[in-house]
């Protein structure tokens, strides 16, 4: 399958209340869109995310980038960083 996202600004605490997500801290957004991801990607499938895929994180990209399933292709989008 071939897959498409944005911003899902992991490590973006701010995007619970800018957004409006049902979380009560960013560890469980992250946990939660991670295990989400997962849950519907394989590592067979290719995922273009179309930017913002994280924001203000704390944790390197890689530690994200590493447990999401799938061949990923990053569009860089105003809010990720090079």
């Amino acid at each position: 399958m071939i897959y498409f996202t944005s911003d899902l600004h992991l490590g973006h605490a701010n995007a619970i209340k800018l957004c409006r997500r049902p979380f009560s801290c960013v560890e469980e957004m992250d946990e939660t869109l991670i295990a989400n991801w997962n849950e519907r990607v394989t590592n067979g499938d290719t995922v273009y995310i179309l930017g913002d895929l994280l924001f203000r994180n704390q944790a390197p990209t890689e530690s994200y980038l590493d447990r999401l399933k799938g061949k990923k292709h990053l569009i860089t989008g105003n809010h990720d960083r090079k």
